[in-house]
């Protein structure tokens, strides 16, 4: 997909297949995704540069309101294609917004019936303006800290990209669903969820300090006890790892400092570490995996080559 066509996307001249095949590519690729976004802010910012020379304020409202559609209709076709609703957004007031996270950032987000989400790193949040309805639905590709608002008459729930969804009344808890993961997790700190693993609708509850752990290949759902601050301390900053199996310690450094790590001694991958990075820069991080491991690491530029001390 070149930038060509994500411009006549947002100018409004491709045709409804085309608009569709350009969509679903952004939804599946965040570095696009984001430069669509860059792309979009320059093209209205240049519609209203270019307007105010003249005195007729129509065409720089046509222009806006076709990049509000155009806008409009990325994020509601990657919400309703997950959630599997139906409905056509009919209420400007009630459109979905889209929050994403590049590697190594943050967001917190308030919706609006007060729940508060942390959003992790390489993360899509996808919610509604207002909740309208029996049900408060979010969906989630990537990873995300909830403490929801209790309300009994409209549950909250969480749908992931694949496998699983969670819901609850009110509550604080954790998801972890990115795509090129083997496993989705939820982790409940306080309260108690419902989980559903959607092919076989298989449910179970999780009560505070459980995790649950949906492995996708085996189509499997295992409940574990955990301890919940290895598992939520990202959004404070730190990473708590205890006999960690080093792939995915390696995973959580990639995605907290936007490097790529390159493993030269096989010896690595079963190699399971202890230790906590609390708010490092990259070369500390290095620093402190060299110190507390058998490990030799190399810095240059965003490439960490590991090898095995001899």
């Amino acid at each position: 997909m070149n930038k060509k066509e994500i411009l006549r996307l947002i100018e409004g001249h491709l045709d409804d297949s085309k608009k569709k095949e350009v969509i679903d590519f952004l939804l599946k690729n965040p570095k696009a995704l984001k430069e669509f976004q860059r792309l979009k802010a320059n093209h209205v910012a240049a519609a209203i540069r270019g307007d105010n020379k003249v005195s007729n304020r129509k065409k720089l409202y046509i222009r806006v309101f076709k990049y509000a559609a155009v806008v409009s209709i990325l994020a509601a076709t990657w919400f309703y294609s997950n959630s599997h609703l139906n409905n056509e957004i009919s209420n400007v007031e009630n459109a979905i917004t889209l929050v994403t996270t590049s590697i190594g950032e943050k967001k917190k987000v308030v919706l609006s019936d007060g729940t508060v989400v942390t959003v992790n790193s390489n993360s899509v949040l996808s919610y509604p303006t207002h909740f309208i309805g029996s049900t408060r639905e979010v969906v989630l590709r990537g990873e995300a800290f909830f403490d929801v608002t209790e309300n009994k008459e409209a549950p909250f729930i969480v749908k992931t990209n694949e496998g699983m969804d969670i819901k609850v009344l009110g509550t604080t808890f954790n998801v972890k669903s990115y795509p090129e993961d083997s496993n989705i997790e939820t982790t409940l700190v306080t309260g108690k969820v419902e989980v559903v693993e959607r092919e076989d609708n298989k449910t179970v509850f999780l009560y505070p300090s459980q995790r649950a752990t949906y492995v996708k290949n085996d189509d499997q759902l295992i409940i574990d006890k955990v301890n919940t601050e290895e598992h939520v301390s990202w959004k404070d900053g730190k990473l708590i790892y205890d006999e960690t199996p080093f792939t995915e310690v390696i995973k959580g450094l990639e995605r907290m400092y936007d490097v790529k790590f390159k493993i030269k001694s096989k010896e690595i991958f079963d190699y399971r570490y202890t230790g906590t990075f609390d708010n490092l820069s990259i070369e500390e991080a290095i620093y402190l995996l060299e110190l507390s491991s058998p490990i030799n690491c190399h810095l240059k530029e965003k490439k960490v080559i590991l090898d095995i001390q001899k």
